[in-house]
């Protein structure tokens, strides 16, 4: 590489460097800030604004989950789960649920994905689905989806209907639409083309194409 090439490369590094708001976040770390120890910590982990630091982010992470920063817990076992903190997912499942006993949802859907998959303990389906159903009480609308598809898998259509209506109303577009064709089917509910419509029409709005597609041609055909 020619000389002057190097110095540019080296100054375009040096411009992305963000020294007055990794000062900033150090300054309120230090004073024991949780969210900026996490906020300082996320810099170093993606290499926003300060050289790239796996040790330094856990570091700060560790720091933000003893200040009993729920997210912080959470990045900390997303670092041991993916190996930017050495590959330990049976401390990532520790952190996890840490982290949702302390209100942070994602991370109640993390330590049931854990469970389900058996990673960093042995698989139990029950504390899986209770984390996922944790997690979907307060509307996080994967984990509804996902207990719902584990149930309609398993063949109970009522709870996937329960748990799809859960999804649903936390406004995941392409479960109204597959709730909406099990209304019209019938399949774990009793036929109901009126709740049909309804779903479709909903997740039209939130920009569904299956759902304005039935939509249209329900509203088209005049079934009502």
């Amino acid at each position: 590489m020619k000389p002057w090439i190097a110095i540019c490369f080296l100054a375009s590094a040096l411009f992305a460097l963000d020294f007055n708001r990794e000062s900033y976040f150090q300054n309120l770390c230090d004073q024991n800030d949780a969210k900026a120890c996490l906020a300082l910590g996320a810099m170093y982990h993606v290499g926003d604004g300060v050289r790239q630091n796996f040790p330094k982010a856990r570091e700060l992470y560790t720091k933000a989950c003893q200040l009993e920063l729920a997210e912080g817990c959470t990045h900390l076992a997303y670092m041991y789960e993916n190996g930017h903190a050495g590959i330990n997912p049976a401390k990532a499942l520790d952190l996890y649920a840490k982290a949702c006993e302390m209100g942070d949802m994602g991370a109640c859907a993390s330590t049931a994905k854990l469970y389900e998959n058996g990673v960093g303990t042995e698989e139990n389906m029950q504390k899986a689905v209770d984390y996922y159903d944790k997690a979907c009480e307060a509307a996080d609308a994967k984990s509804c989806v996902h207990l719902g598809t584990l149930y309609e898998q398993d063949g109970n259509d009522a709870y996937a209907v329960l748990y799809y209506q859960k999804a649903c109303d936390a406004n995941d577009a392409s479960t109204c639409t597959n709730l909406g064709m099990m209304y019209l089917s019938g399949k774990g509910i009793n036929v109901n083309e009126k709740k049909a419509y309804q779903l479709f029409q909903k997740a039209c709005s939130l920009g569904d194409e299956a759902g304005c597609k039935n939509y249209e041609s329900m509203k088209n055909a005049q079934w009502y």
